[in-house]
């Protein structure tokens, strides 16, 4: 019996720590969907399937997209939910803004998503017969990854971001404090 209370423990155990790791692992999207669901809640009757078409392709690059695009994500997602929570002039009109600075960043991601998978399909060899020889090939791959992989860095990692936050900080900022609570 002892056995039996050892094992249903360590059972117990291990799939605590599996659903631990699984939830941690995809922080990013739950909390994508999270902030979704906050949009959609407060989206008009007419906007809600475009809310939900949106917070659909945002959940598909937080899960599909490669570090750090997800949790980036996420914090775009979050922000914006403080942002409309406290936007007391217009907070209709942000939240579809920042509906649609979230679609544009996940479309990014998913594209970079696919170029790379694309990439990774393309088969040397024949570029070389194209080319005119296996070294060209090779070097001309290279370059235009390497290019395209720091287009994709630079516009994923700082100026999608930075744009989406600035935006977020001019709307906030747009009105005097005083004014804010006085309205």
């Amino acid at each position: 019996m002892l056995d039996f209370l050892h094992a249903l423990l360590l059972y117990e155990a291990n799939g605590f720590l599996v659903l631990t790791y699984v939830f941690w692992e995809h922080l990013a999207g739950i909390l994508v969907l999270a902030s979704f669901g906050f949009f959609t809640a407060r989206a008009p009757a007419g906007q809600r399937a475009w809310t939900v078409g949106a917070g659909t392709l945002a959940l598909l690059a937080a899960f599909l997209a490669p570090t750090p695009a997800p949790f980036l994500l996420a914090a775009m997602s979050l922000a914006g939910v403080a942002a409309v929570l406290l936007d007391r002039f217009n907070p209709d009109a942000l939240r579809w803004r920042i509906t649609g600075g979230l679609t544009l960043y996940a479309l990014a991601a998913l594209a970079h998503l696919g170029y790379q998978t694309d990439l990774a399909g393309v088969d040397a060899a024949a570029w070389a017969q194209a080319i005119g020889g296996q070294g060209e090939a090779s070097a001309a791959l290279a370059r235009g990854q390497a290019f395209v992989e720091t287009l994709g860095a630079w516009g994923l990692w700082l100026i999608l971001p930075l744009g989406y936050f600035s935006l977020l900080a001019q709307v906030l900022l747009a009105h005097p404090a005083a004014e804010r609570e006085a309205g």
